[in-house]
């Protein structure tokens, strides 16, 4: 959304009401919202665990903390303030828990698209460059939800994303724009930090004429094993040399 505003905020935010129930899963347990002395924190936001409250015009609200939400508060004229943010100890709202999980759901799309913005923007400026598409469709992606469950001999274990978090923070640039290579298989991470892996060393020379420099990366699928999940072996099965 290019201009995202407060009342796109409050929308997309939780109204939190003296006497809500917010459920503790963790502990099989309920607890009363108290709130008190709202007013006092007007035009003030607070944050814990990803999740940000605010409160405009004595009433309280609580979002999942986005770039965008943070952005629309400070145009607003908020300040941050410490005070208690509900719903940021994996509680959530018993009344409205599928709202709540709606909007924790959104925010982890925006932070994955932001996250990949931040690593195109890096890379922009570390002369690490873009691949062709037919180059790109050759090539299988990690899913950015998960890991890719793999079974070898008589065990089983999970590959995760070389790059398995959405901030870009000291440890994203030593990893991004690397490639490394074992047993015909090639891993990569590519410009907006997904974990590529291609059969045979074709794509290398692709990889080193934009940038890409070789790193000490785990390869994923170059010592026997098989891919658990149907579809995700389907897709990797479609990989051609």
């Amino acid at each position: 959304m290019a201009n995202y505003t407060m009342e796109n905020l409050r929308q997309d935010s939780i109204r939190v009401r003296h006497g809500m129930i917010t459920v503790y899963p963790q502990y099989n347990a309920e607890d009363v919202i108290h709130l008190s002395d709202v007013a006092t924190f007007n035009g003030a936001y607070s944050s814990n665990n990803g999740t940000l409250a605010f409160v405009e015009n004595d009433t309280f609200f609580v979002t999942p903390a986005t770039r965008r939400a943070y952005k629309a508060l400070r145009a607003a004229g908020f300040v941050e303030r410490y005070f208690y943010v509900p719903f940021s100890n994996w509680d959530y709202p018993k009344e409205e828990k599928k709202r709540w999980e709606e909007l924790r759901a959104m925010q982890q799309e925006l932070m994955k698209k932001d996250f990949a913005q931040d690593c195109i923007e890096y890379c922009d400026e570390h002369f690490i460059g873009a691949l062709e598409d037919d180059i790109l469709e050759r090539c299988f992606t990690f899913p950015t939800n998960g890991g890719v469950e793999v079974q070898r001999f008589d065990y089983k274990t999970t590959y995760y994303p070389i790059i398995n978090i959405f901030c870009f923070d000291s440890t994203v640039p030593g990893k991004i724009g690397r490639y490394s290579y074992n047993n015909g298989r090639v891993v990569f991470t590519y410009r907006d930090g997904t974990t590529r892996v291609a059969r045979g060393y074709w794509i290398i020379n692709e990889l080193v004429a934009v940038g890409y420099k070789e790193g000490a990366l785990f390869v994923p699928f170059s010592n026997g094993e098989q891919i658990v999940d149907p579809d995700l072996r389907a897709a990797w099965e479609k990989v051609s040399k």
